[in-house]
C-alpha cells in the first residue's frame, strides 16, 4: 500500500517535468472539481478540492499553516490532510483541526468561518497533500478558480460535470500568456468542462499595481439557466437575472418603523428649497451620524439592514447606509436608487461578469437637473457630488424598479476637483531655511489628508504626523504652529497653516548661498523599473498641486543666479516650475498635474521621462551672494 502511495505522490513530478529547483515551495497540482446536480428545480453542489505541494527547501515552511475559508453559503467536508516525508517514506495525518469564526472585531463583522491547522513535520522534501469537499448551498455562487498563484504551480485543473438540461457559462481573465487547455466531454448523463495547465511561475505582486485580479490567470463559471419539463428557468443567464435575483433580496428589506427615519429627512432639510441642497444635506447627515461597519452574513450580506434600525443603532454597512439614503431621499421627494457596483479592485463589466464576482459594494444615485450624483456614505469625508475614488471608472447598477435597471459608468474625476494650493514664505538665517507655509486641499486630496490624521495619526504627535507624511525638507525639518481649518467642512477646502525650521538647509560656498526652494518634493520617487516591472501602476485619482513660492533675499545680498524655466509637458502628467525676482524677492511658481488613473506598461518609459525632469528640475537651487 505504501508503495502505491508513493508512485502515486510521484507522478505529477515525472508527468509535468518543469525545473523549478530555484524554488523554495511548489505545488505539485491544484485541482478543483464541480460536480453539480439538479432535481425538482433543486441544485446540490459539490467542489471537490486536492491540493499537493512540495518544501524544496527549509525557507519557506510558514506554507505548513492552512486556513480553509467557509460561511452560510458554503461548508467544508471530508478533510484528508497529512504530510509525506519521502525521505522516510512516511505519512504523517494531520490530527488537530480548529475551526474559528473570522472578523469580529467592531469594525467588520462577517459570518465567515475558517478551518485552521498546520501540516505536522514539514521539513525540506515534505509534500503536503490536502483533499476536502466544499458545499455550495447557492447556484449564485460558483466563485472562480485562480490557474496562477503567488507560488509556482506544475499542474492546475479545473473541471465541472453537470447535468445535460444545465446551461453553464465561463469567462476566463489573463490567460493570454499561459498554455490553458479546454475540453468538452459529453458523458452518459452529463456534460464536463476541463480547463488544464502545466507548468505556472508564481505571480508576485508589485507595489501601487492593480490588484491581483488584473493579472492572475482566473476564470469564472457560472450556471446560466436549466430546462425542466419542457421549460427554461434562467438562473444568471445575463445581467437581467443577476438584477432579478438582486431585486429579490431588495423585497425582503424591512420598511417597518420608518416614522423616525423620515422625520430626521424632514428635519435637516426644512429650511432647504432645492432639490440638491436636500440631497447634499441628507447625505451629510447619513456621513456624519452613521458609522460604517462592514458585514458579511449569509444573505445580510446581501439583503440591507431596515433603516429603522441602521438609524436607532447609528451603524451599518455599504448597503445599509444606501439604503437609508434611499428612504430619506425619496421621502422628501428626490428619486434615488440603490445602487451595485463593484470598486476599482474588479475590473469587470456587468454584461461579460453578470455574477455577484462583479461587483462588492453598495451606494446611491440620484439625478438632479440632469446631474447623475453618486452617493457613497461609507467614504465619510468625500464631498457631496463626488463619488468615492475607489469606485471611479466602474459600471454602477441603478435598481429602477422591480423589473428595471440602468447601467451607468462613474466617470473619472478632473483633476481640477482635488487640487493642493501651497503657499510658502521663506527666510534665510545663516544656513537654516525658515518656512511659513500654507496649504489648502480640495477634493481626493482633502479627503486622503483628513482619512489619514483620522486612522494613522494615533499617538503621534501633530509635528511627527506631518513629518512622516508630507515629509519637506531634510531629517532635520522642525514643525512649530501648527494649525488647521475647516476639517470637518466638506464645502470649504482644508486649511493647513505651520512653521518651519529646516536646519544646514542652505550651503554655503566661497561666499555665496545656494537654497533650494523645492522642499516639496512630490513624485520624486515614482520612477517605475522597466527593467523587472510587469505591472501597470495605478493611480488612484488625477490630482493638480500648485505651488507659489516667495523667498525674502536678506538685506545686503543679491540673487545672483534663478534657475531657467523647465517643464514637462503630457496629456497625463505634467509640470512647469517658474522663477521671477521682485525687489528683494525670488518668486517660485511650480505646478504639477496627472490627468490619468494607470500608467499603462507602453507609456513608462514617457512616465520615467517625466519622473526624470521634475527632479532635474527639483535640483535646481537660487544662488545668492553679498552686494
Amino acid at each position: 500500500m505504501m508503495r502505491a502511495l508513493i508512485i502515486l505522490l510521484s507522478v505529477p513530478l515525472v508527468a509535468f517535468a518543469q525545473d523549478f529547483s530555484n524554488e523554495d515551495y511548489i505545488y505539485l497540482k491544484r485541482y478543483e472539481n464541480i460536480k453539480i446536480e439538479l432535481s425538482d428545480h433543486k441544485f446540490d453542489i459539490a467542489k471537490h478540492v486536492s491540493e499537493q505541494a512540495q518544501y524544496l527547501t527549509s525557507k519557506k515552511l510558514y506554507f505548513a499553516n492552512e486556513v480553509m475559508h467557509f460561511d452560510s453559503f458554503t461548508s467544508i467536508e471530508n478533510i484528508d490532510a497529512y504530510t509525506y516525508l519521502p525521505k522516510f517514506d512516511k505519512k504523517i495525518n494531520v490530527d488537530y483541526i480548529e475551526t474559528k469564526r473570522e472578523f469580529d472585531n467592531g469594525v467588520f463583522y462577517s459570518d465567515q468561518e475558517a478551518k485552521h491547522f498546520t501540516f505536522p513535520a514539514v521539513t525540506e522534501g515534505a509534500i503536503t497533500n490536502l483533499n476536502y469537499t466544499e458545499v455550495i448551498k447557492d447556484p449564485h455562487f460558483l466563485g472562480m478558480f485562480r490557474f496562477g498563484t503567488y507560488v509556482p504551480t506544475k499542474h492546475a485543473q479545473l473541471s465541472i460535470e453537470f447535468p445535460k438540461n444545465v446551461t453553464i457559462g465561463y469567462i476566463d481573465f489573463n490567460t493570454e500568456g499561459i498554455n490553458l487547455d479546454f475540453k468538452k466531454e459529453s458523458l452518459s448523463n452529463s456534460n464536463k468542462y476541463t480547463w488544464t495547465v502545466n507548468n505556472l511561475k508564481g505571480f508576485e505582486g508589485e507595489e501601487d499595481s492593480e490588484s491581483a485580479l488584473y493579472y492572475l490567470p482566473h476564470i469564472i463559471v457560472y450556471i446560466k439557466s436549466y430546462e425542466e419539463n419542457g421549460k427554461v428557468h434562467n438562473v444568471l443567464n445575463d445581467t437581467k437575472d443577476l438584477y432579478k435575483w438582486y431585486a429579490s433580496l431588495v423585497k425582503q428589506i424591512d420598511t417597518n418603523a420608518l416614522d423616525k427615519v423620515y422625520a430626521i429627512a424632514e428635519s435637516v432639510t426644512k429650511n432647504l428649497s432645492s432639490d440638491r441642497d436636500k440631497a447634499e444635506a441628507i447625505f451629510n447627515w447619513v456621513q456624519d451620524n452613521i458609522t460604517y461597519v462592514a458585514f458579511e452574513d449569509g444573505l445580510g450580506g446581501f439583503i440591507p439592514r431596515g433603516a429603522a434600525s441602521v438609524c436607532e443603532k447609528r451603524y451599518g454597512d455599504c448597503k445599509d447606509m444606501a439604503n437609508l439614503l434611499y428612504e430619506m431621499l425619496n421621502h422628501v421627494g428626490i428619486t434615488s436608487y440603490r445602487t451595485w457596483i463593484g470598486t476599482r479592485d474588479r475590473h469587470y463589466s456587468y454584461k461579460e461578469v453578470p455574477t455577484p464576482m462583479v461587483d462588492n459594494h453598495m451606494i446611491n444615485t440620484v439625478i438632479i437637473d440632469n446631474d447623475t450624483i453618486f452617493l457613497d456614505a461609507t467614504d465619510s469625508y468625500v464631498p457631496f457630488g463626488m463619488p468615492s475614488a475607489f469606485t471611479q471608472t466602474k459600471e454602477a447598477l441603478l435598481g429602477i424598479d422591480e423589473e428595471t435597471f440602468k447601467i451607468i459608468t462613474v466617470p473619472a474625476q478632473k483633476p481640477e476637483q482635488s487640487v493642493s494650493k501651497i503657499t510658502s514664505h521663506m527666510s534665510l538665517n545663516d544656513e537654516t531655511l525658515n518656512v511659513a507655509e500654507q496649504r489648502q486641499l480640495i477634493g481626493y486630496d482633502k479627503v486622503d489628508f483628513i482619512s489619514d490624521y483620522t486612522y494613522k495619526k494615533a499617538d503621534k504627535t501633530e509635528e511627527e504626523f506631518l513629518n512622516t507624511t508630507l515629509a519637506l525638507g531634510n531629517n532635520k525639518t522642525k514643525y512649530t504652529n501648527i494649525k488647521m481649518e475647516n476639517f470637518d467642512n466638506k464645502n470649504t477646502p482644508l486649511v493647513i497653516n505651520y512653521d518651519l525650521s529646516i536646519e544646514n538647509y542652505a550651503k554655503s560656498i566661497g561666499g555665496k548661498y545656494y537654497v533650494n526652494l523645492n522642499i516639496d518634493r512630490t513624485l520624486s520617487q515614482s520612477n517605475i523599473d522597466t527593467k523587472d516591472r510587469k505591472y501597470s501602476k495605478k493611480i488612484d485619482y488625477k490630482f493638480i498641486k500648485e505651488f507659489t513660492t516667495t523667498f525674502d533675499i536678506p538685506n545686503g545680498f543679491k540673487a545672483s543666479y534663478i534657475p531657467e524655466t523647465l517643464s514637462f509637458d503630457n496629456p497625463d502628467y505634467g509640470f512647469e516650475i517658474s522663477y521671477s525676482t521682485e525687489g528683494s524677492k525670488v518668486i517660485q511658481h511650480k505646478s504639477i498635474y496627472v490627468n490619468t488613473l494607470s500608467i499603462q506598461n507602453k507609456d513608462f518609459e514617457s512616465w520615467n521621462d517625466f519622473i526624470k525632469s521634475l527632479i532635474k528640475a527639483y535640483k535646481k537651487s537660487i544662488i545668492i551672494e553679498q552686494l
